[in-house]
């Protein structure tokens, strides 16, 4: 039995070793924000922006403009040059809008130039209709006036500057979040790759003081965290279901159960969840392990740890609560606060504000109690 128990577990080990890449390299999935190089321009906040930019430069224009172009009033010029400035405007966001899917498919710096050159395109066409529209309504005698050429130039000019600054603002804005998003994946990796390893050394740690004085748990406990493993290394997301999150603690609780025996009782209270309901792989094995190694192992008779899960507001409500004993070990008084503040970091990298972890002591009991976010993550 002991030369079995001793083959599977080498057997195990190198399984493991040959599959430790695949834990570490497991890409963090962040929810993506939108990361395209041109903005939604159908979407009405990017238009209102466009119509007060437009206004902005129509004021400009008026005040800097001689009276005696347009109209004698200021209030006429502004009125007649924001009509064209926001006709212009509006034409070029709505033309970029029904051309963003194919212009976010080209590489940034085509898209860049195709863009720039669709809004010099629509400049030209409206100040050309604009125009044939003074002529056929009766405002000028002829649709080539004197000063066609010189409304086409000037159009063109202020239209290829203030073009070319909000298209270089987009790119810069369009780095700016790509760098972003690959920090926080690496901030979040750094994460996991400290979590992983460590609930890797914990159960192994559990098999090894079971190998002698249990040899029949021990094997139950290869078999357990064989499943487990398999259950971990099959998922290619990071947020999972939270029925997929209560399987894979149950499955730790039962190593931990081979070798506390009777010393640790847990009371399960799960609500119902939707289906879109997800959250960060091993949330729950950690908050189990910060109860049982701080609260549970410290007690010579035990204890019980009582997890609670529901939804309720649109938000995954979990709260982990277990007994403390009377005098803490002197070693142990920092450990549960780093543990909880790596999962704070990580549920800050998955989504943001949106997510809390809050720690109480009161009556001899430690109570964690976390707020997740139902739909996953914003980050």
């Amino acid at each position: 039995m002991e030369l079995s128990l001793k083959e599977r577990l080498s057997g195990w080990l190198k399984t493991a070793v040959e599959r430790a890449p695949a834990l570490a390299s497991l890409e963090p999935h962040l929810e993506e924000v939108d990361a395209d190089f041109l903005p939604n321009f159908c979407h009405g906040w990017v238009v209102f922006n466009v119509a007060v930019i437009a206004e902005m430069l129509a004021l400009v224009i008026a005040l800097v403009m001689p009276r005696s172009v347009l109209s004698p009033t200021l209030a006429q010029d502004l009125l007649l040059i924001s009509v064209y400035v926001q006709w212009i405007a509006l034409t070029g966001t709505a033309v970029l809008c029904l051309a963003r899917g194919r212009l976010n498919r080209l590489p940034n710096l085509r898209a860049l130039g195709t863009a720039y050159l669709v809004l010099l395109a629509v400049t030209i066409a409206v100040a050309e209709a604009a125009v044939w529209l003074l002529w056929l309504t009766g405002r000028i005698s002829t649709p080539r006036p004197v000063w066609h050429g010189d409304l086409h130039i000037l159009s063109l000019t202020i239209s290829a500057i203030i073009n070319g600054l909000l298209l270089r603002y987009f790119l810069a804005k369009h780095e700016l979040k790509r760098r972003t998003l690959s920090e926080a994946r690496a901030k979040l990796q750094a994460l996991q790759s400290r979590i992983r390893p460590h609930f890797v050394f914990n159960s192994l740690n559990i098999i090894a003081s079971l190998t002698r004085s249990a040899p029949a748990k021990a094997e139950t406990a290869i078999e357990n965290m064989a499943d487990l493993f398999r259950m971990m290394l099959a998922e290619d997301e990071t947020l999972v279901p939270v029925k997929n999150e209560v399987d894979v603690a149950k499955k730790y609780l039962a190593l931990e159960n081979l070798r506390l025996d009777s010393r640790l009782q847990v009371e399960w209270d799960i609500g119902t969840f939707p289906r879109k309901a997800v959250m960060p792989v091993l949330t729950l094995q950690p908050l189990l392990e910060n109860a049982i190694q701080h609260g549970i192992e410290p007690l010579p008779a035990g204890g019980a740890v009582s997890v609670r899960l529901w939804e309720e507001n649109d938000k995954i409500h979990i709260r982990v609560v277990n007994p403390l004993p009377a005098k803490k070990p002197k070693r142990a008084e920092a450990a549960p606060s780093r543990t909880l503040e790596n999962m704070r970091s990580r549920f800050q990298s998955y989504y943001g504000d949106a997510a809390t972890l809050d720690a109480a002591e009161n009556d001899g009991r430690f109570t964690v109690t976390v707020t997740l976010p139902t739909r996953g993550g914003e980050s």
